[in-house]
C-alpha cells in the first residue's frame, strides 16, 4: 500500500513536469512546483501526525512504521509498560542522538524511569532550553513534596498539557487518586501528536495501577 502511494505521487510529479514543460515554463519554476507537491503530499501529512494529530490509532500506525528509529520506538515501549524495555529504548536514543539538548532531556527522562531521584533533579537543572527545563524542575519539586514550588513553576509553563501533567504528579504525590486521574486526562486531551500518545500510555499505566 505504501509503495502504491509513493508510485502514484511519483507519477503525479512526472505528469506535472510534462504539462509544465509543454507550456515552456522555466526549469526553476517546474522544479519548485514538483518539490512543493512532494512536500505537500508526503512530508506535511507525516509532520501533522507527529506533531498535531489527536488520533491515537493513526499515531501508532506511524510509530510502528518507523519503530527502527529509537525516537519512535520509545513511545511504543511506553505502551508496553515494560520498564526494562522503556529504559533500553531511552538508552538507544542516547546512543543514536548526540545533540546536546537531546542528551540533556533523555538522560533526565532515563533517570526518572531508573527511580534515581537525586540524578533526576541534577539532570533536570542542566536542561538548557525551555519549556522542558521548567517542566522537569516542576516535576522534581512535586516528587520532593515541595508542592508550592511545583505550583509556582507550573504557572510558567506555556502549554496546557504540561500544566495539567504537573498537577497530576502533585495529586499523585498527595495521594489524591481521583484528582490525579482528572488532571492526567486533561493533559492527554490538550496534547497532540506523539506527545499525546506518550502521555496517554504513561498515565494509563499509572491510573490502572491505582485502581
Amino acid at each position: 500500500m505504501k509503495i502504491l502511494k509513493y508510485a502514484l505521487i511519483f507519477l503525479l510529479g512526472v505528469i506535472l513536469t510534462m504539462v509544465m514543460t509543454f507550456f515552456n515554463l522555466p526549469f526553476w519554476l517546474i522544479y519548485l512546483v514538483v518539490v512543493a507537491v512532494y512536500l505537500l503530499l508526503i512530508v506535511v501529512p507525516q509532520m501533522y501526525t507527529v506533531y498535531k494529530s489527536k488520533n491515537l490509532k493513526k499515531i501508532e500506525q506511524y510509530l510502528e512504521k518507523n519503530k527502527r528509529k529509537p525516537i519512535f520506538a520509545y513511545p511504543l515501549a511506553l505502551k508496553t509498560g515494560d520498564r526494562e524495555q522503556i529504559i533500553r529504548s531511552l538508552e538507544e536514543i542516547l546512543i543514536r542522538h548526540k545533540q546536546p539538548y537531546m542528551q540533556e532531556v533523555y538522560k533526565t527522562i532515563l533517570a526518572l524511569f531508573e527511580n534515581n531521584a537525586s540524578k533526576f533533579e541534577h539532570l533536570a537543572k542542566q536542561i538548557s532550553k525551555e519549556p522542558l527545563r521548567t517542566y522537569y524542575l516542576a516535576y522534581v519539586e512535586a516528587l520532593k513534596g515541595d508542592f508550592d514550588e511545583a505550583h509556582t513553576l507550573k504557572v510558567q509553563l506555556p502549554k496546557g498539557w504540561m500544566q495539567h501533567a504537573i498537577e497530576a504528579v502533585i495529586a499523585k504525590e498527595q495521594g489524591n487518586n481521583d484528582l490525579y486521574e482528572q488532571e492526567a486526562n486533561k493533559s492527554i486531551e490538550l496534547a497532540t501528536g506523539v506527545q499525546k500518545y506518550s502521555l496517554y500510555y504513561s498515565f494509563q499505566k499509572e491510573i490502572n495501577n491505582l485502581k
